[in-house]
């Protein structure tokens, strides 16, 4: 069996104008990965990325980190793939859709949310992702629920393909990707999936295995043995955080 260790990007720029950015606790906790992974000994036979600035420069810090406490960490490696579905966009496009059905969210519509604006986003966030899951928000420039996931599969199989023998392989993503993964590894439904993506922490780590030999993924190719672990920030309870 071969190791896949997902890790979730640090935290990143939320509420900001440009999200795509880590915070300096989200480097923080992506430099605290790298010194417990180089502190435990983790063998990393392969590091791979998303494309995205807050997955790459995750990947960047903790492998630096990594390298600075004693580890041998191959080169980064981009996977487009690997990307998170566009969820701001989704609810964007589709925010007064999604206030006709659910009034509490018509101060983000009208303006006038002010100290609530960020619990009114995260409650927007958690209903446009389950209506497109389900497939009741579509349109032409958005990718539908059923494309990210075949998507994020293919970018798998490049990953998983090109490693086996026992090796460990770790790849730097979003909470979306990684709910996809977990979702695969369970043959969890569309609800399932992208609830997982609420509990997953910034800079955890998930643990997959896989039977690189023959692999297809057939019932017990793809088995789930960790989730969303931080034993590197749980010290600290400040660097813990899921957006």
């Amino acid at each position: 069996m071969s190791t896949l260790l997902l890790i979730r990007h640090g935290q990143a720029s939320y509420g900001a104008a440009n999200y795509d950015v880590l915070s300096e606790r989200g480097r923080t906790q992506a430099s605290r990965l790298g010194a417990h992974l180089a502190a435990v000994r983790q063998p990393i036979d392969a590091l791979y990325t998303g494309p995205l600035e807050r997955q790459r420069d995750t990947a960047s810090l903790l492998r630096d980190a990594a390298i600075a406490g004693g580890a041998s960490i191959a080169p980064i490696e981009t996977i487009a793939e690997l990307a998170e579905y566009d969820a701001f966009n989704i609810i964007q496009r589709f925010l007064p859709r999604l206030a006709d059905d659910s009034p509490e969210l018509r101060p983000l519509v009208d303006g006038t949310a002010g100290n609530d604006a960020l619990r009114l986003i995260d409650r927007a966030f958690e209903l446009a992702v389950k209506a497109w899951s389900r497939g009741d928000l579509t349109h032409e420039a958005i990718e539908s629920y059923e494309d990210f996931t075949a998507r994020v599969r293919s970018g798998l199989d490049r990953v998983l393909g090109a490693h086996g023998g026992g090796q460990t392989v770790a790849v730097v993503s979003s909470g979306g990707p990684i709910s996809i993964t977990v979702g695969l590894a369970l043959g969890l439904g569309p609800d399932a999936t992208m609830a997982i993506g609420r509990a997953i922490r910034n800079a955890s780590v998930t643990e997959l295995r896989w039977r690189s030999r023959g692999f297809a993924w057939r019932p017990g190719d793809f088995s789930l043995y960790g989730f969303n672990h931080i034993p590197h920030l749980e010290a600290d309870p400040d660097l813990v955080t899921y957006r």
